[in-house]
């Protein structure tokens, strides 16, 4: 299939990235009124190609999505005080209770990183302040009844800062594993001597040296962890333009093609371009859209493409899998999106996020997840397109160098094409049918 995406459409999306972060500084971090004045935006633009567009508001805790962190650092700093406190024997029993509030502080800080992070559940988000956000959502409707319900969608706010990154660039995904590996080991060693000391088998002296040991190396996992974003404004700071303003400018374009080629829209079916909020606040966009509208998503075999982070045109990767979450998406969907990749003439690869190297693979568990993920996990047919040079990224991922010259030309269009050739391959099956 021959496709041709004009130097029009071409030139709209890098206007529209540039426009939203202009109109919208210094950053569009979630719930902020950069963020809904970016949304009134893609509204507007939507509203020239789509035949129904809304705004859907929500709230959530924007803040305990990356705010558990310092809960956590605080729990884990407690749980090591409390070990090295147990010489001190106050009153009876003081070792017992002191190893036992270590263990305690250990395993709270692992469930809400489990909960948070390694799942996407709103576990102390009631702890953060309640802020409201909101979703883009337009609607393309077909000549004929709904059947089917073909997503495209990105999300337009930006991430908090990452001050680590900024400063550390390769140092940070080392002082994150360091980090998490400290908590994992400190955890199973505290479970450990809580074990040993109900069956009267533990000394003191026979730990302290590994745990004074561990605690020191951890020191700077910990200390940069805890300052791992600013308070407030301060971290307001990032333009997105790969991370993803970069999505949001394809599915703007998706419409602006479609209302000019409808005849390859398929005629029982309803395209819908979504731009999430709330993608850097833990999915929170994606996951209240999915639920609001979760009976109709079943109902009609809804299909979601999301696009994350479109930066490098050579390295066009189709993610089937999420490592942090461990979610797997649509093998339907992906073998579809492969076969339209072929016939548009586009390369791709099959991926897990953040790779499929050995490095990368480990890179992966720390990388969260993307708005695909809520679709996938509700048991929505769901993938996610990334375009990222994992060798530049480092220099750019949530920090304020994230602009629209670190977006490769040629990478947005292929993208585009992947959608459109997607959409015409629905065409192509549905009118086989």
């Amino acid at each position: 299939m021959e496709l041709n995406i004009s130097k029009e459409n071409s030139d709209y999306m890098y206007e529209i990235i540039n426009r939203i972060i202009k109109e919208c500084e210094p950053g569009r971090m979630p719930c902020s009124s950069q963020e809904a004045k970016a949304a009134e935006i893609i509204k507007k633009e939507l509203e020239k190609t789509c035949d129904d567009v809304a705004i859907e508001p929500f709230s959530c805790n924007p803040r305990a999505f990356l705010g558990y962190i310092k809960i956590d650092i605080s729990l884990v700093l407690a749980s090591f005080f409390a070990f090295f406190l147990i010489p001190l024997n106050l009153t009876n029993y003081w070792g017992y209770l002191m190893t036992f509030l270590s263990f305690s502080l250990n395993l709270i800080s692992f469930l809400i990183l489990w909960n948070e992070f390694f799942n996407y559940r709103e576990f102390i988000d009631p702890l953060f302040k309640s802020k409201n956000s909101q979703n883009v959502v337009g609607r393309i409707y077909p000549k004929e009844e709904v059947k089917k319900i073909l997503i495209f969608s990105g999300h337009h706010d930006s991430a908090l800062e990452f001050n680590l990154l900024t400063r550390l660039k390769l140092g940070y995904p080392i002082l994150i594993l360091l980090g998490i590996g400290i908590m994992i080991i400190w955890l199973v060693t505290s479970l450990i001597i809580v074990l040993l000391i109900l069956v009267n088998l533990f000394f003191y002296e026979l730990f302290i040296i590994f745990i004074l040991t561990l605690f020191i190396i951890g020191i700077p996992a910990f200390l940069g962890l805890f300052f791992f974003v600013s308070f407030g404004e301060k971290a307001n700071t990032v333009p997105g333009a790969v991370d993803n303003l970069s999505a949001v400018a394809i599915v703007l374009a998706i419409g602006k093609y479609l209302s000019s080629h409808k005849d390859i829209v398929p005629k029982n079916t309803e395209i819908r371009l979504i731009s999430f909020g709330c993608e850097e606040a833990g999915l929170r966009g994606a996951f209240r859209y999915v639920s609001a509208h979760f009976n109709e998503l079943k109902k009609y075999d809804a299909e979601c493409v999301n696009m994350d982070a479109i930066q490098s045109k050579n390295n066009v990767s189709i993610i089937d899998f999420e490592p942090s979450t461990r979610t797997k998406h649509s093998d339907v969907m992906v073998r579809k999106l492969t076969e339209a990749a072929k016939s548009a003439k586009i390369k791709v690869n099959e991926s897990a996020l953040g790779g499929s190297g050995k490095i990368e693979k480990i890179i992966g568990q720390i990388t969260g997840g993307t708005d695909a993920t809520a679709f996938s996990k509700a048991g929505i047919k769901a993938l996610n397109i990334s375009a990222m040079n994992l060798k530049e990224m480092l220099q750019f991922y949530h920090q304020p160098t994230d602009t629209i010259d670190k977006i490769e030309h040629g990478s947005l269009e292929a993208v585009l094409k992947l959608c459109i050739a997607y959409i015409a391959s629905t065409f192509i099956d549905n009118k086989q049918k």
